[in-house]
């Protein structure tokens, strides 16, 4: 009499494996996507930033800042129109709108480089994909960075820019910001945890970001001989895509779409397989 052989049990974490079986721990990962919305809500109240003052200090911070560059343009450059004219509005309220967006990746980064470090008793004690820990990073930053959009309409409104069917192109252009910042986040997620600096580095970098995207400037403003900068940075396309919409009452670009695209899955799939594959050292490393 023969036995039966016994069903063979796919382990999401299986110490021979150098990568976790990549179709179960995403369906396990996607199965607990609730729980990371939680965990960004509980860490928005944690950070006081579910209050009403909170959320007034998160719109109130760029929005000081923008007024800042906008100074800076306007005043000390001479450049972007009379300070209370209609072209200076229109200054102040591009850069706002650059501004508010990339608060979006740059919080995402901030959050993920520390969210496996601090992820304490989650990491050491559960059996979740710890993937969870950075997509909270990004859905926590993307519900700061919703109510901002509330007042960049306001301003949008005044300064006289277009209102048409081709601002749903903000829909898909904020989702491939967010898939950027989703697999940038895991790369800084991992990297802390072995490179405990990065974290404090970080602000830094996403500050000379920040000046190398088209933000405070045009994209148009870019000389030509260095349009390429755009391309090898990971969102200089798509924030060219979003003045496009904003400010030139458009359609954008396919091919700065289609670099975009290209950028924020090739950052989801790089990030995914990094931390899938370290994932396993870093109980240890923490």
């Amino acid at each position: 009499m023969t036995t039966p052989e016994k069903p063979t049990i796919t382990r999401i974490y299986d110490a021979e494996r150098h990568l976790p079986p990549i179709g179960p721990y995403l369906s396990d990962t996607l199965s607990h996507l609730q729980f990371a919305y939680q965990k960004a809500r509980l860490d928005l109240r944690a950070a006081h930033k579910d209050t009403w003052f909170g959320r007034l200090w998160n719109i109130l911070n760029p929005l000081l800042l923008g007024m800042v560059y906008w100074l800076l343009v306007v005043v000390i450059f001479g450049s972007g129109g009379d300070i209370f004219g209609r072209e200076g509005l229109r200054t102040l309220t591009q850069i706002l709108g650059g501004l508010f967006l990339f608060g979006l990746p740059s919080a995402s980064l901030a959050l993920g480089s520390k969210s496996i470090v601090s992820g304490g008793s989650f990491v050491l004690n559960t059996r979740l994909p710890r993937m969870l820990l950075p997509i909270g990073s990004v859905i926590s930053s993307f519900l700061s960075f919703a109510p901002s959009m509330i007042i960049y309409v306001v301003f949008h409104l005044a300064a006289g820019y277009e209102i048409g069917f081709h601002l749903l192109w903000t829909i898909p252009l904020v989702a491939i910001l967010v898939v950027t910042a989703l697999g940038l986040s895991m790369v800084v997620a991992t990297l802390n945890v072995y490179f405990r600096d990065v974290a404090s580095f970080l602000p830094y970098a996403t500050r000379i970001w920040l000046y190398l995207t088209p933000i405070i400037y045009l994209y148009q403003n870019v000389p030509a001989a260095l349009d390429w900068a755009l391309y090898i940075n990971p969102i200089g396309t798509l924030f060219a895509s979003w003045q496009q919409v904003l400010f030139e009452g458009r359609s954008p670009d396919l091919v700065f779409v289609g670099a975009s695209v290209g950028w924020a899955l090739g950052s989801l799939v790089v990030g995914a397989l990094m931390f899938m594959r370290r994932e396993r050292e870093f109980a240890v490393r923490i």
